[in-house]
């Protein structure tokens, strides 16, 4: 990839933006888990930033268990789930039980989604909010059905990441692995992905005025609506319907 994209803000610390747009990349999957980044001194080159800054920011990538640094053998992108240790493994295998049904996976959503996003409310720092911020605003004009999906499913795992829980992050990173499907262009509709933007907003809204109650209860309207657009848009297919057509 080109890390000379890395944009800047202007409101956060340098280290707090480099954390941001680097916390994005892995979270939308520019970043693969496994992945090695550059050596320090070739990114303080190609972003203009100083190592002091650098390593605040991987620092706080590596505290949210994104990253792994060791000596020797460099940085490696992890996903929250990755970053855990062997309970992960044994939560996935019970959470694949259930042979990945999108009503399951739906009613476990609905169950845990509308607390984290409590939490976050009241946990989620400045940088957090800024983070949240620009992936609601780019799901206003994706590039694609499968970037509005990508950027739908780091905005669900961002909010996890901002309870500041790792548990709670590794699991709903879980359950976004098994809701997948659910998100497949074949199931998206333009009536859809407006309104789970729209949803998305009123949630990132309530988390950043620090409204528990609110953001728990935008979060379960959302995943109750996004039960009933799947719910449609699966009916359309059977009827022999595209996605974009069942509008």
């Amino acid at each position: 990839m080109d890390w000379t994209e890395i944009e800047q803000g202007r409101t956060l610390s340098v280290p707090d933006r480099l954390s941001i747009r680097l916390e994005r990349l892995i979270l939308d999957g520019t970043l693969q888990p496994g992945e090695k980044l550059p050596p320090e001194l070739e990114l303080t080159e190609r972003l203009g930033v100083s190592r002091v800054s650098l390593r605040q920011a991987l620092h706080e990538l590596e505290r949210r268990g994104l990253i792994d640094r060791k000596p020797g053998r460099g940085t490696v992108v992890l996903s929250p789930a990755d970053a855990r240790d062997a309970s992960g493994a044994a939560l996935a295998e019970v959470l694949g039980s259930t042979g990945g049904e999108i009503a399951h996976i739906l009613e476990l959503r609905s169950i845990i989604e509308p607390r984290i996003a409590a939490l976050a409310s009241q946990r989620a720092t400045p940088r957090d909010l800024v983070q949240l911020e620009q992936l609601v605003d780019e799901m206003a004009s994706p590039e694609s059905k499968e970037h509005y999906a990508e950027l739908d499913r780091a905005f669900h795992q961002a909010i996890a990441q901002y309870t500041h829980n790792p548990l709670l992050a590794m699991l709903n990173e879980q359950i976004a692995n098994l809701i997948a499907p659910s998100r497949s262009t074949a199931l998206q509709t333009q009536e859809r992905r407006d309104t789970s933007t729209a949803a998305h907003r009123r949630i990132l809204a309530a988390i950043a005025s620090g409204e528990p109650e609110v953001a728990e209860h935008e979060a379960a309207l959302h995943i109750g609506a996004v039960r009933e657009q799947i719910e449609h848009a699966a009916a359309a297919l059977a009827a022999g319907r595209t996605g974009d057509e069942a509008d």
